[in-house]
């Protein structure tokens, strides 16, 4: 076929004329030039025989019965593959009308009869050559479309900067056909590390090594140009010493480097590698590159715009959710939780406990060594609290004021009773002076603990009621202590 999928593979000539004479005397000066050779003895035949055998070049007579060469073709540029095949039309007429008629019908070159043999041997080498360029560009730009498809897609679809780093080099080192395509990403000190890396698998990995400032510095001011430096091959090029045993290392024989420019600045490099011998880089090859590295700069633009935006997002969510005095969760995020763990032990039928604390006689403490001590005072107890709760599912919460929560998920009242212990204790041992306190010297907590298995049909103000009542008996008998709300009561 005049795209020669095969190049390596003999050509094959389509002879098609109704002179059987012709078509012998065309089959022993193909076949003298190493050609395969099939046959067709008219236009419907030549038509069903270059979509059996896809051909390289077709020699066709322009006169025949029935079909005739014009009309053959034309009908060929409709066919799979047909529109890329040379076609050579052979023709007793010299007249400008019917040469006009050959090269509108899809003709690449005619030549007339008598057929000279130099001449036609001459033509079907120049039309074999130029359908392997042809051919070759016209695959290089499907794979080149194909690539930035491939990418775009990729850009678009993930916000994760490595993977599109990684699709990137992969989808390159496949475009070039090269041993090796990483991206360096410079750092402020002007190194440079390997962030991403394709690489044939006998080959040594680069990834996370460091190529440093001075291996670049007489041709960082054509990157930051946007110069493309190709080396087709490193043994003949002028490089610092420590830069040359690196790439031996690596087994670099060429290479290719595409800055990324991020701002008008040097963000980092493509670069392709091949190992197995010096490799002259195609300018095709290069503009492809050029490109690529442009849509990727804009990717890593975007890429970290959303990354700054979750994480802004992200921050103010937090904000929105903390106290600011204690850096606890507020009382938003505490009925945020309790509906989602609610909803959660409905579902599983899995145990849920609150414990809601409050500080004994703080408005006292606060009265009498002020609010700034006051404010201390309730930092030390939550930090205290929280040291006191260590499963990351458990939540801590500011309830307002002096009065403190805690959320425990897949608890049973067991277990919040030995954590709500182990708070009173913790905050007791913080020893800070309360001399207006009628229950002891230092700062003291009440705890009320409630537990239940949470129902699709009840709501969690349930257990919130029942860790209340249970934190209003604590105080009642006394303070400075643990009371459990009994399920009946619940």
């Amino acid at each position: 076929m005049g795209n020669l999928n095969h190049i390596e593979e003999t050509p094959l000539i389509l002879i098609a004329d109704d002179d059987e004479t012709i078509r012998v005397l065309l089959r022993r000066v193909m076949e003298q030039e190493g050609y395969r050779v099939a046959e067709a003895s008219d236009g419907t035949t030549c038509l069903e025989s270059f979509a059996r055998l896809q051909p390289n070049i077709i020699l066709l007579d322009a006169r025949m019965p029935g079909i005739d060469g014009f009309s053959c073709c034309l009908q060929l540029q409709s066919l799979p593959g047909g529109d890329r095949t040379p076609i050579l039309i052979v023709t007793s007429l010299e007249d400008r009308a019917s040469v006009d008629q050959a090269f509108q019908a899809g003709a690449s070159d005619f030549i007339t009869k008598p057929i000279q043999i130099a001449v036609l041997r001459h033509r079907v080498r120049r039309l074999l050559k130029t359908g392997k360029v042809v051919d070759e560009l016209r695959r290089q730009t499907e794979r080149e479309q194909l690539l930035r498809t491939l990418l775009l897609r990729q850009m678009r679809e993930s916000p994760s900067l490595d993977e599109v780093l990684n699709t990137t080099v992969s989808e390159v080192r496949h475009f070039l056909e090269a041993d090796r395509v990483v991206i360096y990403k410079f750092s402020y000190s002007k190194d440079a590390v390997v962030v991403s890396e394709a690489v044939q698998p006998m080959l040594p990995s680069l990834q996370q090594t460091i190529a440093y400032a001075n291996w670049f510095a007489e041709k960082r001011e054509l990157y930051n140009r946007g110069h493309v430096v190709s080396t087709p091959d490193l043994n003949q090029a002028d490089l610092p010493l420590s830069m040359i045993k690196f790439l031996q290392q690596a087994q670099v024989q060429a290479a290719l480097e595409v800055p990324i420019l991020l701002e008008d600045s040097l963000w980092g490099l493509l670069v392709a590698h091949q190992c197995t011998q010096p490799r002259q880089w195609f300018p095709f090859e290069i503009d492809a590159l050029e490109q690529l590295a442009g849509q990727v700069a804009l990717t890593i633009r975007h890429t970290i715009l959303y990354e700054n935006l979750h994480k802004l997002t992200q921050r103010l969510h937090l904000l929105a959710t903390l106290d600011g005095l204690t850096q606890l969760a507020n009382r938003r995020r505490f009925n945020e939780y309790l509906q989602q763990e609610w909803r959660r032990g409905a579902r599983e039928q899995t145990h849920l406990s609150l414990i809601l604390c409050d500080i004994d006689f703080f408005k006292g403490y606060n009265d009498s060594y002020g609010h700034q001590a006051g404010d201390e005072c309730l930092k030390q107890v939550a930090l205290a609290i929280s040291q006191a709760t260590r499963r990351p599912a458990d939540l801590v919460a500011r309830y307002g004021g002096e009065e403190f929560a805690v959320i425990l998920p897949n608890t049973s009242v067991e277990g919040a009773l030995y954590v709500a212990e182990e708070i009173r204790i913790k905050v007791k041992a913080l020893g800070i002076q309360h001399d207006t306190s009628s229950v002891d010297r230092s700062i003291t907590l009440s705890l009320g603990v409630a537990g239940i298995v949470p129902h699709h049909d009840t709501s969690p103000v349930t257990l919130i009621t029942a860790a209340d009542q249970a934190l209003y008996r604590a105080k009642l008998e006394g303070r400075d202590r643990v009371v459990l709300q009994a399920h009946a009561e619940i």
